[in-house]
């Protein structure tokens, strides 16, 4: 069930990008050649109105063939044998291939906004209260030694009364190497003192006691105001797309200096992620993280790299500037040899998905 859920959510994603590519096509006049569930070998498709709808052989993604969008080929003709022009990808204003190549971009912005808009308005919006609650706790951690539990408020460290996460952090640190007396509320109700080791090095991602804290917590709201989901999911977004961009650079950097990614995940470990949220959590925190990775793959989309959205934009908006197209078989070179190291960079990643499954 996880992988058939894992592959659905995963199509949807690509599919809804490509449509975006498809909707912006033929608002500007371009002939979509093909349109495909899946990825090619062909399974079945049928021509309706000038396009092939197509099912493929591999169930993951999907595309959206463009009449005249290879710099170097259109129809199996050469560029300057193409017969219809207008309704070439090339022959296009630049502006109106710039809204076709952010098309995918833009919709997958829309679709993160929408499942963020919709997740909220079920389970309410988030709203920072005056108290720290538990709301995970590791295993074989101090605090699971001294009892805590998923769900008690933590009033106090020592004699420091709590409402925020950071003081809370920062007043456990005080004791590392000890213990520290923290006074919590069970159940919202009972009062008590219970006494935790803090540890000098703890596990990496566990914290010196080993619980996940938070001071959010979910204020419903009327099913009929998906309007304040939708606002909470746009600021998501925005939040969400600086922390990848900022992930990515720092990945990038680490490319440049010979190191290889450890924690980036390739479809294996998105795969293990979305066992793991909907064992743990539910399909609504997948539906969630999903919503996360449309994001994703919109900010990657956007990059200025060759064989991505952002390459192409770099030749569009070259054309923009200098009033003529870019030599054909540099830019066909170009993303050619993007497309190369992209795929060697997911091989990488998947390798160092398969090695952590391997130890986990």
């Amino acid at each position: 069930m996880d992988l058939l859920i894992f592959i659905v959510a995963l199509s949807i994603l690509v599919l809804v990008h490509e449509w975006g590519h498809f909707i912006a096509a033929r608002k500007t006049g371009v002939k979509v050649e093909e349109f495909g569930l899946g990825l090619p070998p062909r399974i079945v498709g049928k021509k309706i109105k000038g396009t092939i709808y197509s099912l493929n052989w591999l169930p993951i993604g999907g595309f959206c063939r463009l009449y005249g969008e290879d710099p170097s080929t259109g129809s199996g003709q050469a560029l300057l044998e193409i017969k219809n022009k207008n309704e070439s990808f090339q022959y296009k204003k630049p502006w109106q291939k710039l809204i076709i190549v952010l098309g995918g971009v833009i919709m997958n912005l829309v679709l993160a906004i929408v499942v963020f808009g919709v997740v909220y308005t079920i389970v309410g919006i988030p709203k920072e209260v005056d108290r720290v609650t538990i709301v995970g706790i590791s295993e074989n951690s101090p605090a699971k030694a001294a009892g805590l539990k998923k769900g008690d408020v933590i009033l106090k460290v020592a004699d420091i009364e709590i409402k925020k996460t950071d003081v809370l952090i920062n007043e456990v640190e005080k004791y590392k190497g000890g213990k520290v007396i923290l006074t919590v509320i069970e159940n919202g109700e009972a009062i008590h003192e219970l006494s935790v080791q803090v540890r000098d090095n703890p596990p990496e991602g566990e914290g010196s006691i080993g619980i996940a804290i938070s001071n959010t917590e979910m204020e419903p709201i009327a099913w009929y105001r998906i309007d304040k989901g939708i606002v909470v999911g746009f600021r998501e977004a925005f939040y969400w797309g600086k922390i990848i961009l900022s992930g990515l650079f720092g990945m990038v950097g680490n490319l440049f200096s010979g190191q290889v990614p450890k924690d980036v995940s390739g479809p294996i470990g998105m795969y293990q992620a979305t066992s793991s949220i909907n064992k743990d959590q539910g399909i609504l925190a997948v539906i969630h993280f999903f919503g996360i990775v449309s994001v994703n793959l919109a900010v990657v989309n956007v990059l200025p790299f060759p064989a991505l959205d952002g390459g192409r934009i770099i030749f569009v908006l070259y054309e923009m500037i200098t009033k003529k197209r870019a030599n054909q078989k540099v830019e066909s070179a170009v993303n050619n040899f993007g497309m190369l190291f992209l795929l060697a960079l997911i091989l990488i990643i998947t390798i160092g998905d398969v090695r952590r499954l391997i130890t986990w």
